[in-house]
């Protein structure tokens, strides 16, 4: 029965690789539209929360903790939903099930690298916020962002790949430059999140999407 699985299992795995594989370009254009918005969101909660701390204080005072975490979840709500559309609309509209079967396969696969940020998200609400763990916070969504970049490095572009390193890079020297970011950046975890998820984003954006916009993606 086992073997039985497994040879059902193998060409199933191979031709929605195939799948993925072949229509990257499709699906390297969808990335870079979410980055677009997704980075410029980012940049303007970033703006926002340095203005309402430093100059305009709407609320009356500083943004606390948790409503720090609450308006990068809005945004990464926003970004979600705006992804599944783009990646819905670049699929091929042939192959229903292959359509289907690819989207299960690339939850499934960025899955696990997901677990740790919900769950260090989930005690910083709870408790963590009294302890002022906001930097660590942001050093695991960068982190483990850029390993869900990376985890879809088999079939992604290149330049999706990148991008992982890209942020996992980032994340691994924050500890290190830690003194030199508060001495010269005030806010550390507002800005290292502004940096990221908005400049990277819209930096990778601007570079990639250009590219393919002469090349053949067009949606079926």
């Amino acid at each position: 029965m086992l073997d039985s699985n497994l040879e059902k299992a193998v060409p199933e795995r191979l031709a929605i690789l195939g799948h993925l594989i072949e229509n990257r370009k499709r699906y390297e254009r969808a990335f870079a539209q979410t980055s677009l918005i997704g980075g410029i969101l980012s940049i303007v909660a970033c703006a926002a929360i340095v203005a309402d701390d430093a100059l305009l204080r709407i609320s009356g005072r500083p943004i606390g903790s948790r409503e720090f975490v609450f308006v990068w979840i809005l945004v990464c709500v926003v970004s979600a939903i705006v992804a599944a559309f783009l990646f819905h609309r670049a699929t091929p509209s042939n192959g229903r099930d292959m359509k289907s079967a690819a989207r299960k396969f690339v939850v499934v696969l960025i899955s696990p690298c997901l677990l740790v940020p919900f769950a260090f998200t989930s005690w910083f609400l709870a408790t963590g916020y009294l302890g002022g763990a906001e930097l660590e916070l942001v050093v695991v969504w960068i982190a483990f962002y850029g390993l869900t970049l990376l985890s879809t490095s088999a079939f992604a572009p290149r330049s999706i790949t990148l991008l992982g390193w890209a942020f996992l890079l980032s994340a691994l020297a924050i500890p290190l430059l830690e003194e030199t970011f508060e001495i010269w950046l005030g806010n550390i975890p507002v800005l290292l999140i502004g940096t990221t998820f908005g400049v990277y984003h819209v930096l990778y954006a601007a570079i990639v999407w250009p590219r393919l916009r002469g090349a053949s993606v067009e949606v079926n």
